[in-house]
């Protein structure tokens, strides 16, 4: 089955993320276009999943608007989370009724554990229990999908949508205005800090696009 793969060089805004997501379930449940896999990197925004607080936003609206960071409540799991361009955010766009997508967030973690692997770096899925991707007791890419259903009058499917986000640079300066997935003191890491060098983006994304095509066994479209 073949994968497209929408990976836009700029920097993008948070609603223009969704827009994009919104426009590829409708391509697919319209058009039958193939599975999409966004991959993006995000201006400053902080979201917040279906059950989270508010109260784990810690900075005022004032503060944030000062300091141009966005706040968005989304139909994903988890809790509250920050995105800025220091991220590889993934969204993968499947319809899980044309494929099957058993066990998906492992399957999604095992993506990341793989392309992290190009880099020499040893993660796992999951850490007590708590979810997402780890490198030792630090969380390096958090987890947070949802599924949507969608229809037309052709025909009714469901698809993931959103999906993760991976620390990529050194800049995580903004993850002290929140308490990250609801937990105050949670420990977080990227990939520079671990590798000590600047990570190129585009090449991290290449690697991704493969690890991601492997696990879900698609064929990648030129």
């Amino acid at each position: 089955m073949n994968l497209r793969v929408i990976a836009p060089k700029r920097e993008t805004d948070y609603s223009h993320g969704l827009k994009l997501q919104e426009e590829a379930l409708r391509e697919i449940v319209e058009g039958d276009s193939p599975d999409t896999l966004l991959l993006l990197r995000h201006s400053p925004s902080i979201t917040l999943g279906y059950f989270a607080k508010g109260a784990n936003v810690l900075a005022s609206e004032e503060a944030l608007k000062t300091r141009g960071i966005s706040v968005y409540r989304i139909d994903r799991g988890g809790e509250v989370t920050y995105h800025g361009p220091g991220q590889l955010i993934g969204y993968p766009i499947i319809d899980t009724h044309r494929k099957r997508v058993h066990e998906y967030k492992s399957r999604l973690c095992e993506s990341i554990i793989e392309a992290l692997a190009q880099y020499g770096i040893e993660a796992v899925e999951g850490h007590g229990r708590l979810s997402g991707v780890w490198v030792d007791n630090m969380k390096i890419a958090a987890i947070g999908y949802a599924l949507r259903r969608i229809r037309n009058g052709r025909r009714t499917t469901v698809a993931t949508t959103h999906g993760f986000a991976l620390y990529v640079l050194d800049k995580m300066e903004n993850f002290s205005l929140i308490n990250p997935c609801g937990m105050p003191g949670m420990k977080l890491t990227n990939m520079e800090r671990i590798l000590g060098h600047p990570i190129d983006f585009a090449q991290l994304q290449e690697h991704y696009i493969r690890a991601f095509a492997r696990v879900f066994d698609y064929e990648i479209d030129a």
